[in-house]
């Protein structure tokens, strides 16, 4: 729905950036894009229309404002990495038409055989590999109706709402915790690659290689943190529904199959790439990470395994936003106004050793993403982060790749990301019980991934 008033103060704090004269050193171009930062944050903050709507407008405020044409203004929506993201999606839509990821879940309460616990790390686990090669949103989507039939086979009805809370969230944080892993798995981590791409040579490989030891980490600090924050007891859970269910479904079929095959081939060349490329003297970038999920689409697509009409229900929204941010951090940069806003942050740091820079940078990030949606706000901040650390000579991963895996620790309120809106209005979980929950999961989640990077820094590997 449009909100007038919120439109409104949109429009009112571009506004006054623009009628505030420009300071020292700031170029009038600078200055413009200066407002359009503020507009962006606004717009996307606020929500006076849809998100994606929002999303689009910022390309139409940059070219308003005079910092470039349409052309220039609408040309990061191509960026690679938007075409990652949306093959992606559409991988997930595969999964979810032909039942994979179901089948995946039954595979899971079997594997638990009944042992409530350990029925809880291996959904977590399961969810949080999937999110690596499928947009994390997406993979909330699909396992979340998943949850709520585990939850209907509980005998003791006392116990079963407790018990769907703790599933729910189970799959909604190790979406998040997937996500991590790859520049695929959030549209924070396309902004962030997209950023980072532009400064230094940084590979999909180059990406798991950080982010899928957090990956590991993370899962049974989560595990262990669900149970005590739930006292979950337990319980026996009755197989015979899984058992019955999966005889019925008998072995994989053939679209199961091929679903599974494309996904394996995709990962491989995701990792290896760029050495195939250069083993086989292909063309450069012939075999990115882009071309690579595209390619897989395709295939998926000869092999009827989907058709356009099964791709229309996708979130495309997520593609219009990774645009802004991407279009955002382009204007900023190629006006020098990332330059000037750096060059206000530089003196604080000055002398500052880097464990009380990420100290700051992970703790700043924990507290403001459970209340800002964590692509906005990723889409605002890595622009910055990315000029910051070429300035500071601060190598850019050792700020961009903590900021971005603290932004997917956001638990607390709905509005922080897409999966914990899932999770809010799943029904499962009230308000009071995602706040404590949030907080209590995502406070030694953050103080883990802190730990991580220092030793990484300490030990020279980042």
């Amino acid at each position: 729905m449009f909100d007038l008033r919120r439109f409104l103060l949109v429009l009112g704090g571009t506004a006054i950036v623009l009628m505030i004269p420009a300071p020292l050193g700031l170029t009038p171009e600078a200055h413009r894009a200066l407002a359009l930062f503020v507009f962006t944050g606004m717009i996307l903050s606020l929500q006076p229309v849809p998100l994606p709507i929002a999303a689009l407008l910022v390309p139409v405020a940059q070219v308003a404002l005079g910092i470039d044409t349409a052309r220039g203004a609408f040309a990061p929506f191509a960026d690679p990495v938007i075409y990652l993201i949306l093959a992606s999606l559409f991988l997930a839509e595969t999964m979810r038409k032909h039942g994979l990821t179901r089948r995946l879940a039954l595979y899971a309460i079997i594997l638990s055989r009944g042992d409530f616990h350990r029925l809880i790390f291996i959904l977590i686990a399961l969810t949080a590999f999937l999110s690596m090669w499928v947009l994390n949103t997406a993979t909330a989507a699909m396992l979340i109706p998943v949850a709520i039939s585990i939850a209907q086979q509980i005998q003791d009805q006392s116990a079963a709402k407790r018990m769907l809370a703790v599933l729910v969230l189970a799959i909604g944080y190790g979406a998040s915790i997937g996500g991590i892993g790859t520049p695929m798995g959030s549209g924070e981590n396309a902004i962030a690659n997209g950023q980072l791409s532009q400064v230094i040579d940084f590979s999909f490989l180059s990406w798991i290689s950080y982010g899928f030891p957090v990956v590991l980490g993370l899962i049974p600090i989560t595990w262990a943190m669900l149970l005590l924050v739930f006292r979950v007891p337990n319980l026996r859970m009755d197989l015979t529904p899984t058992l019955r269910e999966l005889v019925r479904r008998r072995g994989l079929n053939n679209a199961e199959r091929e679903t599974i095959g494309v996904l394996v081939i995709s990962i491989v060349l995701w990792v290896s790439g760029s050495t195939l490329e250069k083993w086989f003297g292909l063309p450069t970038t012939l075999l990115s990470s882009a071309m690579i999920a595209i390619l897989a689409v395709a295939l998926l697509s000869i092999e009827e395994l989907i058709d356009w009409d099964d791709l229309k229900g996708v979130n495309w929204g997520i593609i219009f936003v990774i645009g802004a941010g991407l279009s955002l951090g382009d204007a900023l940069d190629k006006t020098g106004a990332s330059d000037w806003i750096v060059s206000l942050i530089e003196p604080a740091l000055n002398g500052l050793p880097y464990l009380t820079i990420l100290a700051i940078l992970i703790a700043s990030t924990f507290v403001l993403t459970q209340f800002m949606n964590s692509v906005t706000y990723g889409a605002i901040l890595s622009p910055i982060l990315v000029t910051l650390g070429v300035t500071t000579n601060i190598f850019p991963t050792r700020l961009m790749l903590p900021f971005v895996f603290t932004l997917a620790l956001c638990y607390m309120l709905p509005n922080s990301s897409a999966r914990m809106t899932l999770v809010a209005i799943s029904g499962a979980v009230d308000t009071k019980s995602q706040l404590r929950s949030g907080l209590l999961v995502g406070l030694p989640s953050a103080i883990f991934v802190f730990a991580y990077f220092a030793l990484l820094s300490l030990i020279g590997f980042i």
